[in-house]
């Protein structure tokens, strides 16, 4: 089915075209793009040049994983102007890997990241996932170690999150397994961040180091942000600044709407000032930044302060969170805590 998404792709890119919106950043991402042929993805890019007005330093992410290509392909791949590869490695332990049902090795993985690099790519974010059942903190600390010895521009550490309806959640229903508790989650976490920023990472996202501002993802910074977004693809989610909308994940249904020449969308919200205010709550507590006091007032005609005065006295009491230079951000142990601290303003807002 690859060709007729590809047409069907390039469609919608030309259907949701603004030739005078500039783009400075582009992200291949999602299932594997890497199973695409390269000149698929040189023809996607010269769609979006053609319809777009891409920057001259744009940011090109490609995600790839390991046991779907080889050192040919990546070579070619840079040849389409793509800057930045994403490596799906997840783990360099073999019992992980074979937990996780990845196709690859942990030499295939490590063999990627060589050939990335003779590709001539400089610009390289490594994936990984830790917090498995079996997993100790011995075992994450010698995948951290690995990747730190191969000097990656970014990484992306992942724990763990058992999803309803899935595989793994019917093994942990019937006892086949044991989820890590959350005592042993928060210490492979800190572990990992005080590991990271000790080797001179950044320390900017929740789940995300870059050696150096300037190695961030510029992309995905963006949905942090709040900043408007396309999405092209089926499942892909855009965001205008007031609505979110979003494709059909079924792959006939998204290329019969093209073909029929219909905008491939789903359905879409459009979001109320409560849920504004709690997504930038959300998103801007899981960065290094943190919350812009003085945009939130701006944006919402409130004093993020006064709107949260009780809540904001608990976390400076047990030292989760601070203000500093007009920003609300959290401390280690306060992002140890993010998801009991979000559902605390949620209750406050919605």
């Amino acid at each position: 089915m690859i060709p007729a998404y590809i047409k069907a792709l390039q469609k919608e890119i030309e259907k949701r075209s603004d030739s005078k919106e500039k783009i400075n950043t582009i992200y291949f991402g999602g299932g594997t793009p890497s199973l695409l042929p390269v000149k698929d993805v040189d023809m996607l890019l010269q769609t979006i040049g053609d319809k777009f007005l891409v920057s001259q330093d744009v940011e090109i992410t490609f995600e790839v994983n390991p046991g779907t290509i080889n050192l040919n392909y990546l070579k070619e791949l840079k040849n389409t102007g793509i800057n930045r590869l994403s490596i799906g490695a997840q783990s360099f332990n073999e019992d992980k890997l074979r937990f996780l049902s990845r196709i690859h090795t942990a030499g295939q993985a490590v063999q990627t990241i060589k050939d990335a690099e003779t590709a001539g790519f400089d610009n390289i974010s490594m994936d990984f996932i830790y917090g498995l059942p079996f997993e100790t903190p011995n075992i994450w600390e010698k995948d951290l170690k690995q990747a730190l010895g191969m000097t990656p521009s970014h990484l992306s550490c992942y724990m763990l999150t058992i999803e309803p309806g899935t595989a793994l959640d019917e093994q942990l229903k019937k006892g086949l397994l044991n989820a890590l508790g959350s005592t042993a989650m928060s210490t492979m976490f800190k572990k990992t961040a005080i590991l990271l920023t000790h080797n001179n990472y950044e320390h900017y996202e929740i789940s995300n180091f870059s050696r150096g501002r300037q190695n961030r993802s510029r992309h995905n910074s963006k949905y942090w942000d709040m900043t408007p977004y396309y999405g092209f693809g089926t499942a892909a989610h855009s965001y205008d600044g007031k609505t979110r909308s979003w494709n059909p994940k079924n792959i006939d249904t998204y290329i019969t709407d093209l073909d029929s020449g219909r905008l491939p969308v789903e359905d879409g919200e459009i979001l109320t000032r409560n849920q504004k205010m709690m997504e930038m709550i959300m998103l801007r507590l899981r960065t290094l930044e943190g919350l812009d006091l003085a945009k939130f007032q701006a944006l919402f005609h409130d004093s993020f302060e006064n709107r949260y005065k009780d809540i904001l006295e608990r976390i400076f009491a047990d030292s989760l969170g601070f203000i500093k230079d007009q920003r609300f951000a959290l401390t280690l142990e306060g992002k140890i805590r993010l998801d009991s601290i979000v559902e605390t303003f949620a209750e406050k807002t919605i």
